[in-house]
């Protein structure tokens, strides 16, 4: 009974003690650019409170308005102070995070970060090489580096961009936001094919377009504009963005033909379909 006692009060004590690791311009814990989604924070995360929200999407701060950038979706987790966004393109692939106290962790296994007591002038020897801006609304003072940038309070007191460290040194942290390196977050096309959108790691085969020429009113060129568009060819594989395949089988000029697969989000086989063959396309 002594040893049940005192195992049941560990346990608590290590989850809450867990720190968060960031790999700058690369991941969060488990979560990666490029391919990480919405759907696998919920996995994650399942046992906390997750609120859907839409955020804009900011280049270099938390809040901007909408109508200047856009919005994306958008995943809050209040408990962990963690805000991810996913990409316009596909609405779930997660391409910047936002973090807010009480989020604590490490920066490349070497920098130590806990918002709300970490403040500017710790921040600015672990970065020595940082440039100090400003946002237009005179929000925030940005400690800006590669792939990672510090946001700190900005008072209506303070002076005038630019402003030295020294100036604000005692300030703490208030957010951090997380961007990724570019090239994670391309299309990585190889003659005309790619690896499947939301394909797991060890999915090899690739899926590929031919050009189709348009129809009607737009196979006159006006103004530069194209005959031609990309359309589906050859054996294609699709996928749920929880990286379980969706549905496969072979398209011709855009177009299904023979037999289709479809599965259900958890992978199981739930029908199979059989399209036509056109003779003249």
């Amino acid at each position: 009974m002594k040893f049940s006692f005192i195992f049941f009060f560990i346990i608590p004590f290590l989850c809450f003690s867990q720190e968060h690791m960031i790999v700058t311009g690369k991941s969060l814990d488990r979560f990666q650019f490029g391919y990480s989604t919405l759907s696998d924070v919920r996995e994650q995360y399942k046992s906390e409170i997750i609120t859907d929200t839409i955020t804009s999407n900011c280049p270099h701060t938390d809040k901007c308005g909408k109508s200047i950038y856009g919005e994306l979706n958008s995943l809050f987790i209040k408990k962990l102070g963690i805000v991810f966004q996913a990409n316009y393109q596909t609405g779930e692939l997660i391409h910047k995070v936002l973090l807010y106290a009480p989020f604590k962790g490490k920066i490349d296994a070497t920098k130590n970060i806990e918002l709300g007591k970490t403040t500017v002038k710790e921040i600015s020897k672990q970065y020595p090489k940082s440039s100090l801006t400003s946002t237009n609304g005179k929000k925030y003072w940005i400690i800006k580096n590669d792939h990672i940038s510090f946001l700190v309070t900005r008072l209506a007191s303070d002076k005038n961009y630019p402003i030295e460290f020294i100036e604000i040194e005692n300030r703490l942290i208030k957010a951090i936001i997380l961007n990724p390196i570019r090239d994670l977050m391309n299309v990585d096309f190889e003659d005309s094919c790619r690896i499947p959108l939301f394909a797991p790691k060890t999915e090899t085969h690739r899926n590929c377009y031919v050009s189709k020429r348009k129809i009607g009113f737009y196979t006159i060129n006006f103004g530069g504009l194209s005959n031609y568009k990309s359309v589906k060819s050859g054996y294609w594989k699709e996928y749920y963005p929880n990286h379980i395949i969706k549905e496969e089988g072979n398209y011709k000029k855009g177009k299904k033909i023979g037999e289709f697969k479809y599965y259900d989000k958890n992978g199981t086989l739930i029908k199979t379909k059989k399209h036509p063959r056109f003779l003249f396309w």
